[in-house]
């Protein structure tokens, strides 16, 4: 004789598990999100991450965050940098970049920078620097292991 079972949803612990920051769907958001910003933080190079070696100060790669966060959708994960010049570094400039033109100076003749050794350098156009899309590449790692 077949038995019946009968199955009782618990509307708030559904909503707890899914929705609560403080829940196991939040943890787990948690932890992938880490692995992401960690991933990250190596593929801007200084480490033995596989990006360029082009480090200044370490200021980028420390500014990269993780955050948890809620929505209408219900709970959101955020990666990321504040900094204003991450877009830049993560999809590159001038011909490199999105528009793919050269750089060319607004109001003077020549663009004009100093070098980390003090020399002035004077040009009438650069092409850009290479994208380097540490955050792009370092998305892989948030699906699970194994």
């Amino acid at each position: 004789m077949p038995a019946k079972v009968f199955h009782v949803l618990n509307d708030r612990q559904i909503s707890f598990i899914l929705k609560s920051p403080s829940g196991p769907v939040a943890k787990d958001l948690l932890k992938r999100g880490i692995r992401v910003q960690s991933k990250a933080r190596m593929n801007l190079g200084g480490g033995t991450g596989s990006g360029p070696k082009r480090i200044d100060s370490g200021l980028l790669r420390a500014s990269i965050a993780t955050q948890l966060g809620t929505n209408a959708d219900g709970l959101v994960m955020r990666v990321g940098s504040g900094l204003y010049y991450s877009l830049w570094v993560h999809d590159g400039t001038g011909i490199y970049g999105p528009r793919k033109m050269r750089i060319y100076p607004k109001k003077a003749k020549f663009l004009h920078w100093k070098t980390k050794t003090g020399h002035s350098v004077f040009r009438r156009s650069v092409a850009g620097m290479k994208p380097n899309p540490y955050l792009k590449k370092a998305l892989p790692s948030f699906k699970t292991r194994g």
